[in-house]
């Protein structure tokens, strides 16, 4: 089994206070044996979508870039698998909502950029263009990740178990546009219908920034291959939860289940029509 951490914390407009933050909790959740961390969506800044700012775009940055180079740093300090969300400018000024992932080596295992993109995002990034990725690590397990909104598409987190994910992250920015009910259900219908791990973790707290005024609800959660909530955080504080990752659990509720082996993909065009 491998240990895998998420991490909900109240976030600054201070990009600086929030780095700190995440890595001190980087640093924590590895002391307690976790391989592989993945941090609230936009970590290293507020959630700046409720309007539309152009001096936000300031807070972009490219990948690799400083924030990455940091939170490399400590992951190879930690010998962990990190994602790190942030917000991400190309040198073609792009702009996209980003995860980084990095290695315990230090080194960017690649990125993926939120492919659905909603309401006011939309004045801010642009839609992924790299696809669904997976990636294999290190710790015997391949990762994917789903940015909030995307994984309100049941296509995409099957894509992600089609491209071998034994669990995906869905680091979100949710409040009471998308009601805890349906947060919950989404999350344990991805990991049922896909018979893997999700990690789904969200921010807490109000941002302390002018526009902050909408409260996070964390409710962070894993859930298993069989729909059971096995960590849950609560709504008000800083958190880290963690689940063991059991590959052997996948197996054997795939084999049992046969929804991979009962699949009849002749049948699904119109998906794609």
């Amino acid at each position: 089994m491998v240990k895998a951490a998420i991490v909900q914390f109240n976030a600054y407009f201070d990009k600086e206070k929030n780095i700190a933050k995440a890595k001190s909790y980087v640093r924590e959740a590895a002391a307690s044996d976790a391989k592989l961390i993945c941090l609230q969506e936009l970590f290293s800044t507020v959630y700046f979508c409720v309007g539309e700012n152009p001096a936000y775009r300031e807070l972009a940055e490219p990948i690799p870039g400083p924030t990455t180079e940091e939170m490399a740093e400590v992951a190879q300090e930690t010998r962990v698998v990190l994602v790190a969300p942030m917000y991400e400018k190309t040198s073609e000024d792009e702009y996209y909502n980003t995860a980084a992932i990095l290695g315990p080596d230090g080194k960017l295992m690649g990125k993926y950029r939120k492919n659905s993109i909603p309401f006011n995002e939309k004045f801010y990034f642009q839609p992924g263009n790299l696809g669904f990725p997976v990636f294999p690590t290190p710790f015997g397990l391949t990762i994917g990740v789903l940015i909030c909104y995307d994984h309100n598409f049941p296509e995409a987190a099957r894509v992600l178990a089609l491209k071998g994910a034994d669990l995906i992250f869905v680091p979100t920015a949710a409040w009471g546009y998308l009601p805890k009910h349906v947060w919950e259900i989404g999350l344990r219908a991805h990991s049922v219908e896909n018979l893997y791990y999700v990690g789904g973790l969200n921010r807490v707290g109000k941002d302390h920034w002018d526009l902050g005024d909408k409260p996070y609800y964390g409710d962070s959660m894993f859930v298993n291959p069989k729909g059971e909530i096995i960590a849950r955080a609560g709504g008000q504080n800083d958190e880290i939860i963690y689940a063991d990752i059991d590959l052997e659990m996948i197996k054997e509720v795939r084999d049992d289940w046969g929804f991979f082996r009962d699949r009849r993909p002749d049948l699904y065009h119109p998906l794609v029509e």
